[in-house]
């Protein structure tokens, strides 16, 4: 499969000098494509900003996804520079907000009145939910790109070297690891692990997905989603870079350079799959599967088959974001800061409207039919729909 952006320059990590020597050549020129033009739509619904808050001092020019996690009262937001928020979910005005001093490079999770962050040293930071106080640290093996994922006292940690940790959220105590052998040059923006009952699923930039025992570690089965094809090392990535999805008893995944697979819980069996390049991500509903790829198309699956529903390319080349659902439709947001709305059921525009000009990296967020949006600029927005 072709690379075509050199805009992914600025998400690539080696290991190796050597191999980011090797693929130096297709840095040379830039053959990056130009954003398509945004052309009229006839708007069927209206967004409505509720508020407009500044949070952080955003990612700068780091491609790094600090999703907002939302609770009952607020949203919980993460900075590079080291600044945590909660911010009111109903108006937008500041609970409480902390700078921790250093670079972070994941998060937040929220479990049991705890928020935790990565860091860029390696450790693992938590936090008070409600007063944003410094709980405990601890150290894991090496930098955290993905956020944690916290449930039934484990907190699960995958570093950048390939090694999963799962420390207690009590004190931070090391509970068990797990290594995988991750590829010399990967993607910087890694998947985030996903707690499922007392197991805990885990995609790899080396194109597999593990399910593990959450207490103890034991694996459970593995399975290769994207076999690496090429001959230089970034024409071989297969980055599980998408968060993987647990729904309907079922895992859906999908792989840089590779493709869609979704799979049996239980066995790991792979019961439909599609040649599909993504490293942003995908969300699905009772009938359909939604995932945005590398060339910012936006598809839509049958869910039982696999089957092409729709495909949306109108916003090729503008680096949109992970689809995340807002009743009847689909929400996007873009690097020139648009927010798109889309119908599920034929993938035609309803809606648009622009947070800011830096851009939006992050997957929108949506509780109870707001979506809230965290710009690259460190700005926090909610929007309805009227």
């Amino acid at each position: 499969m072709k690379i075509t952006h050199t805009f992914l320059k600025n998400l690539l990590v080696g290991t190796l000098t050597v191999s980011l020597c090797a693929c130096s050549n297709f840095f040379d020129k830039d053959n990056t494509p130009n954003p398509t033009p945004l052309t009229h739509i006839t708007e069927e619904m209206t967004p409505h900003l509720m508020w407009y808050s500044n949070v952080n001092y955003g990612v700068g020019n780091d491609y790094l996804k600090y999703v907002p996690v939302v609770t009952d009262d607020a949203v919980i937001t993460a900075g590079r520079k080291g600044n945590v928020t909660a911010t009111n979910k109903a108006n937008g005005k500041t609970l409480w907000s902390i700078y921790l001093n250093k670079p972070l490079s994941a998060g937040p999770a929220v479990s049991n009145e705890k928020v935790f962050i990565g860091t860029r040293d390696g450790k693992v930071v938590a936090l008070n939910e409600k007063t944003g106080g410094a709980l405990w640290q601890a150290s894991v093996s090496s930098e955290v790109l993905a956020p944690p994922a916290a449930a039934n006292g484990v907190v699960i940690v995958k570093a950048i070297d390939g090694q999963v940790s799962a420390l207690s959220a009590t004190d931070g105590h090391a509970l068990w690891h797990f290594q995988q052998n991750e590829p010399a040059l990967i993607l910087r923006s890694g998947s985030a692990p996903e707690i499922y009952g007392n197991t805990a699923i885990i995609g790899f930039a080396n194109g597999s997905l593990a399910k593990l025992t959450l207490h103890e570690g034991g694996l459970l089965w593995q399975q290769t989603i994207a076999l690496p094809q090429g001959s230089f090392a970034i024409e071989r990535m297969v980055d599980i870079d998408a968060d993987p999805l647990v729904y309907k008893n079922q895992i859906y995944v999908a792989t840089y350079q590779g493709k869609i697979s979704v799979l049996e819980l239980s066995t790991g069996k792979e019961l439909w799959s599609h040649d599909l390049s993504s490293f942003t991500g995908l969300t699905a509903d009772p009938v359909k599967v939604f995932v945005t790829d590398a060339k910012s198309y936006l598809w839509a699956f049958e869910d039982g088959t696999g089957t092409v529903d729709w495909r949306q390319t109108r916003l090729a080349a503008r680096n949109i974001t992970a689809p995340a659902a807002m009743g009847n439709y689909i929400i996007v947001g873009d690097e020139e800061g648009y927010l798109h709305w889309v119908s599920k059921q034929d993938g035609h525009f309803v809606a648009r409207t622009r947070v800011n000009h830096s851009g939006i990296l992050a997957a929108p967020v949506v509780n109870n039919n707001v979506a809230y949006i965290l710009t690259k600029d460190g700005h926090l927005a909610a929007y309805t729909l009227a």
